[in-house]
């Protein structure tokens, strides 16, 4: 009889075999909305934030996806460097993003995650952008019922409300919004608010889903936030 391998005795996984990514598309509310989305994308790959990636632009969004190390770090600059540059090269108009990350999706991942270790991620450092934005926030733990749920036995809301608490913290998280958690920053810092929660619930479930709809320049600002959390 064989004993099950615990978490210190398995086999660390590559960020390959986890099906690191991202989706995202890029909406310039402007007359011009073609120049500036293929612009945005060629001042990323121009600044060589494309390098070691893997981009591919379809009819409805761009798929980022690394095989390299710090995947997470690597995504996180090109895609906030777009966003901001089309806000830029839209003449500082609106701009909105929607951005989908995955990690350890079984459609993209070969391995058996059960037995495997999970790796920690340290928390992404991006140069910020200059670019203020606003963004409402959510964050899926894909949980297989309550065996395989890390340290919260399976309870979804326990790796979410340590993530919205977490950004609280960092300054980022301002208010709670129905089904979603709202953050405020630099586009950069917001997007790597999302990205260290997403990559931490990671460390201990191995199917995690985040979603952001970012928006930038919004004709519809108020400026006025509250303090609080949301699911």
């Amino acid at each position: 009889m064989t004993a099950s391998p615990t978490a210190s005795t398995r086999a660390p996984v590559h960020p390959r075999d986890l099906g690191v990514g991202a989706r995202f598309s890029v909406h310039p509310h402007c007359d011009r909305f073609v120049e500036v989305i293929l612009g945005a994308l060629a001042e990323a790959r121009e600044a060589g934030l494309a390098d070691s990636l893997v981009v591919e632009t379809d009819e409805v969004s761009t798929y980022v996806g690394s095989v390299d190390d710090a995947p997470e770090e690597r995504i996180v600059a090109y895609v906030s460097h777009v966003l901001a540059a089309a806000h830029r090269l839209s003449g500082g108009g609106h701009v909105v993003g929607h951005v989908l990350l995955s990690r350890g999706c079984p459609g993209e991942a070969a391995c058996d995650l059960g037995a495997v270790r999970l790796p920690i991620v340290a928390p992404v450092r991006v140069e910020p952008t200059g670019v203020d934005a606003v963004a409402q926030w959510s964050l899926y733990p894909l949980l297989d019922g309550g065996s395989g749920g890390g340290s919260h036995g399976g309870d979804h809301m326990v790796p979410i409300e340590a993530a919205i608490a977490a950004a609280r913290r960092r300054g980022t998280a301002v208010a709670p919004a129905h089904y979603a958690t709202r953050l405020r920053g630099d586009v950069a810092e917001v997007l790597a608010t999302a990205t260290d929660a997403w990559a931490g619930v990671g460390a201990e479930v191995p199917h995690v889903v985040t979603h952001l709809t970012v928006s930038i320049g919004s004709p519809s600002a108020t400026g006025v936030d509250t303090d609080g959390a949301a699911a």
